[in-house]
């Protein structure tokens, strides 16, 4: 088991692929797939649609935008330098996934459960991210969410140098726990749901205001 550590306190597990031994899948997105030690390379499956299994397999230079996944249960798999902007992958089951350095503007990723889910150096705005439950560290590093929207539990979450701009957590319906201290909050909209969150004195300086107008004061 491989892991990968978010601090000196915390760590995560990621995903085991054997890349050696992954097979190259060439084929066309079936309307219902279940594939295993697969590597996705530079494939086109932009607009399609299907439901089904990945696992223990890669995904590299692969377009899937516009791409709508529905159920689907992604297990160990690791998402490189690919596109996902503008899919829906929805009823998601991800266990030990990690997506890095990839396009996920308009990305519409609802996670029934997530554990061990991280996401590195990604563009995310428009994007909109929804968890129903958190059975383990959901980790997003270095990644811009201008005019994303956060749904459902984040109490697992973990934010590391994200910036926020015009972001919305206003339905955010459990936040305790969710690790914010290393990420920019200006900009940041429905503050109030993220009551419980961990920030630093510095950030609660920074979010003063915007604190005090979403509690209904009036600043004069």
């Amino acid at each position: 088991m491989k892991f990968r550590t978010i601090d000196g306190d915390r760590s995560m597990r990621r995903p085991v692929v054997e890349t050696e031994e992954l097979v190259e899948l060439t084929d066309g997105l079936d309307l219902d797939f279940e594939y295993h030690d697969r590597l996705l390379k530079g494939l086109d499956w932009s607009q399609g649609s299907g439901d089904g299994i990945l696992e223990s397999s890669a995904v590299r230079d692969a377009d899937l935008s516009g791409s709508v996944l529905s159920p689907l249960e992604v297990v160990d798999v690791a998402v490189e330098h690919s596109v996902l902007s503008n899919g829906r992958w929805e009823r998601m089951t991800a266990r030990r996934v990690e997506i890095t350095d990839s396009q996920l503007v308009g990305w519409q990723a609802q996670f029934s459960l997530a554990a061990d889910v991280y996401i590195a150096d990604c563009r995310a705005d428009f994007a909109g991210i929804s968890i129903g439950t958190a059975k383990g560290p959901v980790v997003f590093e270095r990644c811009r969410f201008m005019n994303a929207s956060f749904l459902g539990d984040l109490s697992k979450a973990v934010f590391i140098e994200c910036t926020f701009p015009d972001a919305d957590f206003s339905r955010v319906s459990n936040a305790k726990g969710c690790d914010m201290r290393r990420s920019d909050l200006g900009g940041v909209n429905g503050l109030m749901s993220l009551k419980g969150s961990l920030i630093t004195a510095d950030q609660a300086v920074q979010i003063a205001g915007e604190l005090a107008v979403a509690a209904g004061f009036k600043l004069a």
